[in-house]
């Protein structure tokens, strides 16, 4: 088969198609086409408003949650120097525990010394050692940001070097739980506002069609008694309107 042949075959099966789609929407009453077109336009622009305020929330909450986990590796980076340099271990494990407890996004913290052995950390069941080579500092005076995949969800882990990393590394986790719960909760606030506002354009659109159809069928009416031979029926007038005019 040719490219010409194809291309109207496939102009056909489309003229087909289109010919079905308006028989089968012509087939409708006219409360029911404007019923059908305020639900359409009422649903389209929900789900499109919806699926764009996430899209822009979500981009917003995960830049502040980026920002947050780089202030807060900093700050614990400074305020571990001296505990570590004392050898103050359980002064160390306290400060990570009031830096967890104190943001509630941090998963976890912990702390390497120069050699790359575990100082402190937050881990209740035991520290994860495939967290140990996960991620480094990308220089001796900048924090480091990895984003990975865990078994709870994305979690952004922080690393920042102590003096200058010449004795340790200081590690934070902050996950994305928290913040996915408040995004779809926002998200199943606006589809409850949506169905809301589809069903008050239901009521709408049903008050609307019948102001219109009543006097169409009133002239249906009349055109058929007229047409059985009653010259002297008039259409009721319902209204100043052009449909009004065709009452006289």
């Amino acid at each position: 088969m040719s490219v010409l042949s194809q291309q109207l075959h496939t102009h056909a099966r489309l003229n087909i198609w289109l010919q079905r789609t308006w028989a089968l929407a012509g087939g409708v009453s006219v409360r029911t086409k404007i019923l059908g077109i305020v639900l359409a336009m009422t649903t389209i622009l929900g789900i499109g408003i919806t699926l764009q305020v996430r899209l822009v929330t979500t981009r917003t909450f995960i830049g502040e949650l980026e920002n947050r986990g780089n202030s807060v590796v900093r700050d614990l980076a400074g305020r571990s120097v001296d505990p570590l340099l004392l050898n103050d271990i359980f002064g160390l494990h306290k400060l990570l525990v009031e830096t967890v407890e104190n943001h509630p996004d941090v998963r976890y913290a912990f702390i390497e010394d120069g050699t790359g052995q575990v100082l402190a950390h937050t881990f209740d069941q035991g520290f994860p050692v495939g967290l140990l080579d996960l991620n480094r500092p990308a220089s001796d005076d900048g924090s480091q940001h990895l984003l990975y995949l865990s078994n709870e969800g994305r979690i952004h882990d922080f690393a920042a070097p102590l003096l200058s990393g010449q004795v340790g590394v200081v590690r934070v986790g902050l996950s994305e739980t928290r913040l996915q719960r408040v995004i779809d909760a926002i998200t199943g606030q606006m589809l409850l506002t949506m169905l809301l506002v589809a069903l008050v354009g239901i009521v709408a659109a049903s008050l609307l069609t019948w102001l219109l159809t009543r006097p169409i069928l009133d002239l249906v009416e009349t055109t058929r008694k007229v047409g059985q031979g009653d010259m002297e029926t008039l259409a009721p007038r319902w209204a100043n309107d052009e449909i009004g005019g065709l009452s006289l």
